[in-house]
């Protein structure tokens, strides 16, 4: 999806193919610890559904950190996001 046009998201809906990224988080040190974020991941996908918390099936992953942080999700993995984590990625849309 290299040569495609992306425009920065406004209001998604079901069907829309968007693309941001998203902080790798560390497993947490102790069973109330706040996690840290070691690297970063680009990840497009397909929403499923659009909610209060949005519901995507996974296209592709990829790593944007140079560091060897093991990426969090896979392709074909629903995953959901809340939107204002999806704005805070900087969320595009493919049209």
């Amino acid at each position: 999806m290299t040569n495609q046009n992306w425009k920065p998201c406004t209001a998604p809906k079901a069907g829309d193919t968007l693309r941001w990224n998203e902080p790798i988080w560390a497993r947490p040190n102790k069973p109330r610890g706040k996690r840290d974020a070691i690297g970063e991941q680009e990840i497009t996908a397909k929403l499923i559904t659009c909610s209060e918390t949005m519901e995507f099936q996974v296209i592709s992953v990829q790593k944007i950190s140079l560091n060897d942080a093991p990426i969090s999700v896979q392709e074909n993995d629903i995953i959901k996001r809340k939107a204002s984590s999806i704005e805070k990625g900087n969320c595009l849309v493919l049209f």
